[in-house]
């Protein structure tokens, strides 16, 4: 069988080297440029294969010590983990009980008196002055909800125990938020199938305990010794009661441990803040004024005037008589700095080119990135809202709260919820409520008792008139419920409803007419205008 033989334009054979090279261009090429070699961006970049725990395990102190860090010091992080705060807890979570009626035996009417009396009692501990559900006994429910999910933001997780201690409340069932970072394998072992990062697991891979440092490894004084021991502390107790409480959102499948959404973009949070530091230093130096002081001798004429002696000795003579009427009579500038010459010196200054034209546009668009990365928009993160108009705020606030709003499902389910299972077992173990006979007990499915609704902060109107007229043509339409429209703006519908009656019998045994009746006119004209869309429209395009 012959060998094939390629030829050139010329009808030459191809030489070897040039055909070695088409092999090696081809063999880089692929299918898809994803997995190409024969680009520059593409040729040198050769990450590893890890799964989603080993990617973080090996690394994840490091990544959530640095990201503390700039929390601490970078004005930019701070921000975003507050706002992330503030839009997803905000002042505290209203308790919406919702008994399951239909897998409980209950009628609807029922359901709804038992959930109003869940309500109640829950509103007492969460709102307790006395703290005794917060086992450090510093905040409210609001502030245990805080403070955890600043962990969330921050360190990726969050993590709390539920001990139990009869409290001042009537309750043993109490909260104790622990930081993530005393979560680790005892005295450093390697992970294994049954242990990774401080979480016991099953054949599954499922969370069954978790190993805790009785101090923080970080707490060098006073509770160095105990940084050293561990705790087991399992999470559910024989009967189904939880007792530990790990939030995380896995972003890769066996991920036991939670991943910060300020990973990503921390590197260039850093050089952000670096770059920042850099221009307000050139800035300050560039704004101090100096003064100098010129002796007009050069040392050529120096050493002719102080003849043949010492001349090393003569200057140092001249310079102590200067000094010393100087010292006697100073010069003084307020706002500068005077600086002595020696002869034959002179100062040259470089041309300033700080502030420096772009920094506000480069600065502005990484601050784009980050907000983007971490779930925000840039005016939320800076508080910069001078280019913002109606639409475009309304867009970004419609927008960025789905993600809020799945955030906060997120860390409802995975925290709040375990955390309400324990106290409401403990309310039936205590008779505070009681069933009516047919009703399935909490034992028998504790998942329908526990069902309920968080009401979080309100999203809030960036245009109130517009809106409130949209609410209004959707309630008269029937497109949605008192309880979805109070609830976006963090209510409770049920609470509105029995303020709103107290209003109006208020109002009628004074004699007066209570708001709502005097702007029923108001609400039917929000659907009758044909001209005001129209009107608000031209006004939006004027701008």
């Amino acid at each position: 069988m012959s060998n094939t033989v390629i030829l050139d334009g010329a009808g030459h054979p191809l030489p070897e080297p040039v055909r070695a090279a088409a092999r090696r261009r081809y063999a880089m090429s692929a299918a898809y440029s994803a997995a190409g070699n024969d680009h520059s961006s593409m040729a040198a970049w050769r990450p590893g294969t890890y799964s989603g725990q080993s990617a973080l395990g090996l690394n994840r102190d490091v990544v959530v010590d640095r990201i503390n860090d700039a929390v601490r010091n970078s004005g930019w992080a701070s921000a975003g983990v507050t706002r992330l705060v503030d839009n997803v807890i905000g002042s505290g979570w209203r308790l919406s009980s919702k008994p399951n009626s239909r897998t409980l035996n209950l009628t609807e009417d029922e359901a709804d008196e038992i959930g109003d009396q869940i309500e109640a009692l829950w509103s007492d501990v969460a709102t307790d002055p006395r703290n005794w559900f917060d086992a450090e006994r510093t905040k409210s429910v609001s502030g245990i909800l805080g403070l955890a999910a600043r962990h969330r933001f921050t360190d990726g997780e969050a993590f709390a125990v539920l001990p139990y201690r009869m409290g001042g409340n009537g309750y043993g069932t109490c909260v104790h938020v622990i930081d993530p970072a005393r979560l680790s394998n005892p005295m450093g072992q390697m992970d294994s199938d049954t242990l990774r990062d401080g979480v016991e697991l099953d054949e599954y891979g499922a969370p069954i305990a978790y190993h805790v440092r009785k101090a923080h490894p970080g707490d060098v004084f006073g509770r160095m010794r105990e940084s050293f021991i561990w705790e087991r502390i399992e999470r559910e107790d024989d009967y189904g009661r939880p007792i530990a409480v790990h939030s995380f959102e896995a972003t890769r499948a066996g991920m036991t441990r939670g991943a910060s959404r300020w990973a990503p973009i921390l590197q260039q949070l850093k050089q952000v803040s670096d770059y920042n530091d850099y221009e307000l230093q050139a800035a300050s130096l560039n704004a101090v004024m100096a003064a100098f002081i010129k002796t007009p001798f050069d040392m050529d004429q120096l050493a002719d005037s102080l003849g043949a002696g010492d001349i090393g000795k003569s200057i140092n003579a001249l310079s102590a008589a200067q000094s010393a009427a100087y010292g006697t009579d100073p010069i003084r500038l307020k706002g500068a700095q005077i600086n002595f010459l020696n002869p034959g010196e002179d100062v040259v200054f470089t041309k300033s080119e700080h502030p420096n034209a772009a920094f506000e546009v480069f600065v502005n668009a990484a601050l784009r990135n980050i907000a983007s990365c971490v779930g925000l928009t840039y005016e939320q993160l800076t508080m910069d809202w001078s280019k913002v108009n109606y639409s475009s705020a309304r867009a970004a606030l419609l927008e960025i709260w789905r993600g809020l709003s799945a955030e906060k499902s997120s860390f409802a389910h995975s925290f709040m919820q375990p955390i309400y299972w324990a106290w409401l077992e403990e309310v039936f173990d205590q008779r505070r409520i009681i069933l009516p006979a047919h009703a399935v007990s909490f034992e028998a499915n504790p998942a329908g008792w526990v069902r309920a609704a968080w009401i979080g902060s309100g999203r809030g109107w960036v245009d109130p008139e517009k809106e409130a007229k949209a609410a209004a043509i959707r309630l008269a339409t029937g497109l949605t419920t008192q309880e979805s429209e109070s609830a976006e703006q963090g209510r409770d519908w049920k609470e509105d409803m029995m303020q709103r009656a107290r209003e109006q019998r208020f109002a009628r045994k004074l004699g007066v007419v209570s708001g709502e009746m005097a702007s029923a006119g108001v609400v039917s004209r929000f659907a009758s205008d044909p001209n005001e869309q129209g009107n608000d429209e031209k006004e939006e395009t004027s701008k």
